[in-house]
């Protein structure tokens, strides 16, 4: 049985993610997120999603290892034609960035950062990705992670308050669903330690109902792209919800915790694969 971490519903959520390096000083985020309960009373509009570095250090702090070759290939982004494609992968690759500088791979990393600027700038966030500086503040650091992971916080931020002040926050929910996919799929394609993987992987369950209400916020809501997407992380959630596990916690929320079997485990972590699949296939 793995012995997961499950949230009270219509509470405030605390991420408080540690940096790694083994430090005497330690760099604390904390992102809040508000769940809801299944009335879908609140507005569309009333979301927070963390910063994607904050899914890769979740899940690190987890004990989950880098491994090569599981990230999306750089060389994939010039194929994605569709503006959602665009920013979903462009989430994907900002996980893939903060994913090779927390774990010391700097070359990689700065590939990735390349790779961010690029389809960052498709999508029309080019006063926020097009500074050419980043690559030689880059540079800079090599080999300094601490300071790395600050320029990628930077980076969020200055998207952050751009989109924000440009009424364009739908656009960072669905870059979001691009990193919350790829954090997961790195998190449970990862067989190191499972009972810790698993315990994370539920602990981001929490944030998928507000992925879903980033995405109902898209003005564009006919986009026949933009509604497959949808219907793949509502599948996501709707595997999580009718496990027995999880049915048999939320009539007792306060007091117990879930302990998903190794087959709920195996399902969940195979829709995950899934949907990131259907992601980063190039070409769409």
């Amino acid at each position: 049985m793995l012995k997961l971490n499950y949230f009270v519903p219509a509470i405030a959520l605390s991420l408080a993610l540690a940096s790694c390096g083994g430090g005497e000083s330690e760099k604390m985020e904390t992102a809040t997120i508000e769940t809801v309960d299944g009335s879908d009373e609140s507005s569309e509009d009333d979301y927070v999603l963390p910063q994607p570095i904050s899914l890769a250090k979740a899940f690190q702090s987890a004990g989950l290892k880098y491994v090569g070759g599981k990230t999306n290939p750089g060389t994939n982004a010039d194929k994605y034609a569709v503006k959602v494609d665009q920013l979903l992968n462009l989430g994907v690759y900002s996980t893939d960035l903060a994913y090779c500088a927390i774990n010391s791979k700097t070359q990689e990393a700065r590939e990735y950062l390349v790779v961010v600027q690029k389809i960052g700038s498709k999508v029309g966030l080019e006063s926020v990705f097009s500074d050419k500086e980043l690559i030689a503040k880059f540079d800079k650091d090599l080999g300094n992670v601490e300071a790395l992971e600050d320029l990628i916080y930077d980076i969020q931020d200055k998207s952050d308050v751009y989109m924000e002040n440009n009424d364009l926050k739908y656009l960072g929910a669905i870059q979001f669903a691009g990193a919350w996919i790829e954090g997961l799929y790195l998190g449970v394609d990862n067989t190191t330690t499972k009972s810790d993987i698993g315990k994370s992987l539920v602990e981001q369950m929490s944030l998928l109902k507000n992925i879903i209400k980033g995405f109902k916020s898209h003005p564009a809501q006919e986009d026949a792209r933009l509604k497959e997407v949808i219907k793949l992380y509502e599948g996501i959630l709707k595997t999580y919800e009718n496990m027995a596990s999880v049915k048999k916690v939320s009539k007792n929320i306060n007091v117990e915790t879930p302990e998903l079997t190794e087959e709920e485990y195996q399902a969940l972590a195979k829709e995950v694969k899934m949907v990131r699949a259907n992601i980063v296939k190039p070409g769409k």
